[in-house]
C-alpha cells in the first residue's frame, strides 16, 4: 500500500488520533476493538469497501463525495501505521491489544486539531498549521 502522508490525512486519520488522546488519558493508551475500523474478518467480521478511509478532499464543498479520495481496503490499524510514520504516535501493542503513545508532535497537532472542531469545524477539513509546530526543543535534545 502507498504511504498516505499527513497533507492526505481526512476525517478517519483525525478522529482517530483525537480517540487515541482519549484513550491514552483514560486507558492508559489501550484501544478498544469495538471502536475502531477494523477489515480483519478474524477481529470483526464483515468489512465492506464503504467502510474504508476517507483522504483529505473526499468530501467536496456541495455535499458530494470524491470516491477516488477512500481507500476501500484501509482500516484504522493502517491509519495508526500512517499515524506513526508521520510521527504522531508510537504504536507499542499488538494487533489484538493496540497501545499507543502520543509523540510531542502528536500532542501539538492533537491541540491544533481540538481547536478546529470547538470552532464548529469538521475533522475532514482540518489543516495542521506546521508553523506552530516545534518539533524539538534545545531542553529536549541535551541529557
Amino acid at each position: 500500500m502507498n504511504k498516505i502522508t499527513i497533507e492526505q490525512f481526512g476525517k478517519d486519520h483525525w478522529s482517530l488520533l483525537l480517540y487515541i488522546e482519549t484513550r491514552i488519558r483514560d486507558y492508559e493508551g489501550v484501544l478498544d476493538l469495538c471502536q475502531i475500523r477494523i477489515k480483519n474478518p478474524i477481529i470483526r467480521p464483515g468489512w465492506k469497501p464503504e467502510y474504508g478511509t476517507r483522504l483529505f478532499g473526499y468530501w467536496n464543498k456541495d455535499k458530494t463525495t470524491n470516491s477516488l479520495l477512500r481507500l476501500h481496503n484501509h482500516d484504522d490499524y493502517d491509519c495508526l501505521d500512517d499515524l506513526e510514520a508521520e510521527g504522531l504516535i508510537k504504536n507499542i501493542g499488538t494487533g489484538l491489544r493496540p497501545v499507543c503513545e502520543i509523540t510531542k508532535k502528536g500532542t501539538e497537532i492533537s491541540s491544533q486539531l481540538l481547536l478546529h472542531k470547538q470552532v464548529g469545524k469538521n475533522y475532514s477539513n482540518f489543516i495542521p498549521n506546521r508553523k506552530e509546530i516545534v518539533l524539538e526543543t534545545v531542553s529536549d535534545t541535551k541529557s
